[in-house]
């Protein structure tokens, strides 16, 4: 870090700015992050722009922003995107953990110290600010200030930078806890205390992992061989249909550098497109199906919504690139350990009512910032009627509370009865209704009753949180014997080819086709705008996905509902209860 002192105009943001306003996911097919700056908040809403201007990149030097910023995906081009557009330092109230985690590892100095501006500071104001003062690096941890102080990760372990394992007294550990204490071969972990740990899977996918190999590539030389191959588990999901909905074949690209080096180190989990536009699946329901995760281990990747395996009983969380360049070269992590939440489910689910409902019922309740940093570990009498879809999709939603990761007691290991947890909550589900997350935040969910008349464009069923197999077949069950309202696309995209295949065989996707309904192959597709059923300007859609954050699934308003909520809104035209039609 060269200049220690940096000054420049000030560009202020709002509360829960999350990665997809820093950078647009549209902006992400490229190895080329020169391109990104110009970008670089370019989606970013109004409500969180105090000032009411757009960014400009070269403008500003110094982001000032409010709390949890960098919320959502786990894409480190959103750290490198400010960097490309001028920003030299940023300055919140809090960070997301994964673009706190990034930041540093690119070397984009970042603090939670306020005291360095003043109070009213504002948009366009002139600041200076010193990274000589200490209380800059205030609440950081040693290491991580040593890896930004060399500039990222890379460059701290390539100039020979050491971290010395901590250790801790005996003590009563959580389920993640104790995962992470065998994953670094020590016996006791606690919260706050930084571990060396071995990873047991890294997951990724054609977004991230060209870029990590033109870093490894750059860092470690062209003869360089991963470390273990078979903790690399990629596939090919996110971009692979942007040209059925645009002329936009460069984006193909990114496959195309993908298979290059899954062939180059001879990945042995690397599932390539089978065939034009379509995927294997998506990463987060393939490669439990494929019969790749296991319970009790630490599961790693390129993807906020790697918290999903949780539901497997795994301590899952998202990382970015430069993370995932250094576990190829070492096969290790440095992970912070985090403190747990204990989420008590009680009660049976009212019929009309899914998995869904329920994790969008919480996110109500603890908002985008109720689970920063924390794991989630599920309990309570509901466990037990809850299938193991139903796991996967309210723990791939912890994330949209702040969470690193939501994790179920499915493996052999438990908590120790006496863990000390930093909250606990419960819900009771017996009464629940559905429930539907209104534009443009998922925690800004309300009864499906309490919801004015909302016509709809488009209504969409897939991603890795609503295209499983059950999901399929609720919105199939829903659909069956009516038809799709006029002027509205019913899209149904099941999450994997062996999904495809078993609503098939099981006659749900003929219910669907016969409604008028319409089948697209496996991707994440209009979850990100990469695929059909993305939005344009002034449409509105309710999708079974995770995220509607502005721009994220095209120009149009998402709501967040069930697979059977989509399905009851595709023949009413309208967000519509299921169980109308149950």
């Amino acid at each position: 870090m060269s200049n220690k002192k940096i000054t420049g105009k000030v560009f202020v943001v709002g509360d829960d700015v999350n990665t997809d306003e820093i950078i647009p996911a549209r902006y992400c097919t490229t190895t080329d992050l020169d391109t990104l700056g110009p970008h670089a908040l370019e989606d970013l809403h109004i409500s969180k722009n105090p000032a009411r201007v757009p960014f400009r990149a070269g403008e500003h030097t110094i982001l000032v922003a409010g709390e949890n910023f960098g919320c959502g995906s786990s894409r480190e081009v959103a750290p490198i995107a400010l960097m490309k557009a001028g920003i030299r330092v940023v300055i919140a109230k809090s960070f997301a953990r994964i673009f706190y985690r990034n930041a540093v590892n690119c070397g984009l100095p970042i603090s939670r110290t306020l005291d360095l501006i003043p109070s009213n500071i504002k948009t366009g104001d002139r600041l200076s600010v010193d990274l000589e003062d200490e209380s800059f690096w205030k609440g950081m941890a040693p290491i991580h200030r040593a890896i930004l102080e060399a500039g990222g990760l890379t460059a701290f372990n390539k100039s020979g930078g050491k971290f010395k394992m901590p250790s801790t007294q005996p003590r009563p550990m959580t389920l993640a806890e104790r995962i992470l204490a065998k994953a670094a071969g020590v016996s006791y972990v606690e919260p706050g205390m930084i571990v060396y740990a071995d990873v047991d899977r890294v997951i990724t996918h054609e977004l991230t992992l060209p870029v990590a190999a033109e870093q490894v590539y750059k860092a470690y030389g062209r003869d360089f061989k991963i470390r273990d191959r078979e903790k690399i588990l990629f596939v090919a999901d996110h971009t692979i249909q942007i040209p059925l909905i645009k002329d936009d074949w460069k984006s193909q690209e990114m496959v195309q550098k993908a298979a290059v080096f899954a062939k180059e180190q001879n990945l042995p989990y690397a599932f390539l497109p089978p065939a034009p536009f379509v995927s294997h699946g998506i990463c987060h329901v393939l490669f439990p199906e494929k019969g790749l995760i296991k319970p009790d281990t630490l599961v790693v990747g390129t993807d906020s919504h790697t918290c999903t395996y949780g539901a497997y009983g795994c301590f899952a969380f998202g990382i970015g690139n430069t993370d995932l360049t250094e576990i190829m070269a070492s096969g290790k992590l440095l992970v912070e350990v985090p403190e747990t939440i204990s989420v008590e489910l009680n009660g049976k689910l009212p019929r009309g009512v899914y998995a869904k409902d329920v994790i969008l019922y919480i996110l109500s309740k603890v908002t985008m910032n109720g689970f920063t940093n924390c794991v989630v570990e599920f309990a309570g009498s509901a466990l037990e009627y809850l299938t193991e879809e139903d796991r996967s999709t309210i723990a791939n939603m912890t994330v949209e509370g702040g969470a690193m990761c939501g994790i179920f007691p499915v493996g052999r290991l438990r908590s120790d009865p006496d863990a000390v947890y930093k909250a606990k909550m419960s819900f009771d589900l017996s009464r629940l209704v559905p429930y539907v997350a209104k534009p443009y935040k998922p925690d800004n969910g309300v009864p499906i009753t309490a919801l004015d008349d909302v016509p709809i464009e488009v209504a969409w069923v897939g991603s890795c949180t609503g295209g499983k197999f059950e999901d399929v077949r609720a919105a199939a069950q829903i659909i069956k014997n009516h038809q799709v309202a006029g002027g509205v696309q019913f899209i149904v995209s099941p999450s994997t080819l062996g999904v495809w295949e078993r609503a098939g065989r099981e006659g749900y996707l003929r219910a669907i086709l016969e409604a008028g309904g319409q089948l697209v192959p496996p991707s994440c597709g209009a979850c990100i705008g990469m695929g059909p059923g993305t939005l344009k300007e002034g449409q509105v859609g309710v999708y079974s996905s995770n995220r509607n954050f502005k721009g994220r699934a095209g120009q149009g308003a998402v709501y967040l509902a069930s697979p059977a909520t989509v399905a009851a809104s595709a023949i009413k035209g309208k967000v519509a209860d299921p169980r109308e039609f149950i």
